[in-house]
């Protein structure tokens, strides 16, 4: 019988920590994603050799069974222990409050003491307040030693990400060493209250690894990206914390280490000195990491796990050893007293998830909001786009019907013209007189330079048009960088970017070679371009 309650209270006290504490110790490595399946066996490697070595006949184990002045667990005792702990733990959990199964645990053995045995022995508890203490110092000086190395190092980061993630694998598996002597030696010591044959040290280490490989078994690995409180850690920030949990554990789980200031070995909470290294970690940095929610919910589980358990066991422990008149009175006392905080704990879950359907509701019509407003810019862009692109396709019309205008009254003209010079040529051939055939050549001489004259000036206004398209901001910043330019002079920055010589440019221009070196002269000046300074490049920089 002895055996089965001690299976009974190490796969209860294991499952419960491996399924609801273990994601806060391990999860400040998640940022470095460090904890993959094959890591987490070695963790359980590490930490059943740890617990099979030191363990048991560790300091800590010595201390809960001192605590207890050596009392035996009777199976009542063993039952009383994991139904209030349990009890009070599932409460917390309902108000989305982790508490700490080791706190737990030791407030129903106080509480065994206190009812059963010869007492407890409290002066342990001051090592439960000492050590997040020294979790949240160590924290500090390691983050600060961190930015202090940093400032003055000339190391390569890529050299120091390298090392760094060397410092997270050592980090881990002191961790998992730590993890064994202490919380292993908890689970020892009430083992040895337990049963009294010299086995029960196999039976903790068996029961504890297959509950941590079950764990692992239903644990999903796939997804590498890290979450939870810890995703934002950097990598300082882990192992700075890292390392202060795993030291403090060690400098608890020893006698000659603890007597150094005066205190004794004591099973702590891991949760507990996780996030006073956090804490640590954030004094030093000047930066929050974590939530001041997620401070505020430690400290209670802190306090009402081992009190609650202290306090529920307490009156386990009195009802069963009552009189028989008064047994059936307190056990309905009893009874009526759990179905409260059942109904007490249901109500604040329903509470709860009433709020959280609200608080999802308010984000989904946030959500259908906002994929409102932005499904309305876009069908205003995408109206904006098409109106802009009917304009431009309308505009492309309008010139093209323009251009067709323009090329129809330009045979017209063509063909009025050279009617009106057919005319002037039969004139010429059916006049005898000599006079007159002068003032008819005359005539149709000047008819021809005026002609060559307006299709040259419509050519050349066309040929600008055009141009002027196609570099409208070149167009544009010639006016706005230099307002005093007259159109001839733009006209020729023009033909000049276009790459014209001033052959053709005296052609297109209706000027002589000499007067377009005149007007490149002035268009320097105007340019404020210095004697060595290339016109051209100028122009085609602006």
């Amino acid at each position: 019988m002895q055996s089965l309650c001690l299976i009974l209270f190490l796969c209860a006290a294991a499952l419960w920590f491996f399924t609801n504490e273990h994601d806060t110790l391990f999860g400040v490595f998640k940022p470095t994603c460090a904890v993959r399946r094959g890591v987490f066996v070695a963790i359980v490697s590490v930490f059943l050799l740890s617990a099979i070595w030191f363990g048991r006949d560790g300091s800590v184990a010595d201390a809960v069974q001192r605590s207890l002045s050596f009392m035996t667990l009777e199976c009542e005792d063993v039952f009383i222990v994991l139904l209030s702990s349990m009890i009070v733990l599932s409460v917390l959990l309902f108000f989305s409050v982790k508490g700490s199964a080791t706190y737990a645990i030791i407030g129903a053995l106080a509480a065994c003491g206190l009812m059963q045995g010869d007492g407890f022995q409290w002066q342990y508890a001051l090592s439960f307040l000492a050590a997040p203490v020294m979790a949240s110092v160590l924290s500090a000086l390691l983050r600060a030693a961190f930015r202090r190395f940093m400032a003055g190092a000339r190391i390569h980061m890529i050299t120091l990400s390298y090392y760094m993630r060397q410092a997270v694998i050592v980090c881990l598996i002191l961790t998992a060493v730590a993890l064994g002597l202490n919380w292993g030696g908890l689970l020892s010591g009430v083992a040895g209250l337990i049963s009294t044959s010299g086995s029960y040290g196999m039976t903790v280490v068996v029961t504890t690894g297959l509950i941590m490989l079950t764990v692992m078994c239903f644990t999903r690995w796939e997804s590498a990206e890290p979450s939870g409180m810890f995703a934002d850690f950097s990598i300082y920030a882990v192992v700075s914390t890292g390392f202060a949990v795993a030291l403090t554990m060690l400098f608890f789980s020893f006698d000659a280490t603890a007597s150094l200031i005066g205190l004794h070995p004591a099973p702590l909470s891991v949760s507990a000195l996780v996030m006073a290294a956090v804490a640590g970690a954030e004094l030093a940095q000047k930066s929050r990491l974590v939530e001041g929610e997620d401070y505020s919910k430690e400290v209670v589980g802190m306090v009402v796990a081992p009190a609650g358990s202290l306090a529920l066991a307490c009156l386990m422990f009195y009802i069963i050893g009552a009189d028989p008149e008064n047994q059936m009175t307190d056990f309905v006392v009893l009874a009526a007293s759990i179905v409260a905080l059942i109904a007490l704990a249901f109500v604040q879950y329903v509470r709860k998830q009433k709020r959280q359907k609200e608080a999802t509701d308010r984000l989904v019509y946030a959500q259908q909001q906002q994929i409102y407003e932005h499904s309305r810019a876009l069908n205003d862009m995408e109206l904006k786009v098409v109106l802009s692109e009917n304009q431009a396709l309308h505009n492309a019309v309008e010139q093209k019907r323009q251009e067709v205008m323009n090329v129809a009254l330009s045979i017209v003209e063509q063909k009025e013209f050279l009617e009106s010079l057919d005319a002037m040529v039969k004139r010429l051939a059916k006049t005898e007189d000599p006079k007159e055939k002068d003032r008819i050549i005359a005539e149709l001489g000047s008819s021809i330079k005026q002609r060559l004259s307006y299709d040259r000036d419509v050519d050349s206004q066309y040929f600008y048009a055009q141009a002027e398209s196609l570099h409208e901001d070149f167009s544009a910043k010639l006016s706005e960088n230099f307002p005093d330019l007259t159109q001839q002079e733009r006209r020729l920055a023009t033909l000049l970017r276009l790459g014209f010589s001033s052959k053709y440019i005296a052609t297109l221009m209706n000027i002589t070679p000499k007067s377009v070196e005149i007007s490149r002269y002035r268009l320097r000046q105007k340019l404020g371009l210095a004697k060595g300074d290339n016109l051209v490049n100028f122009i085609k920089s602006i």
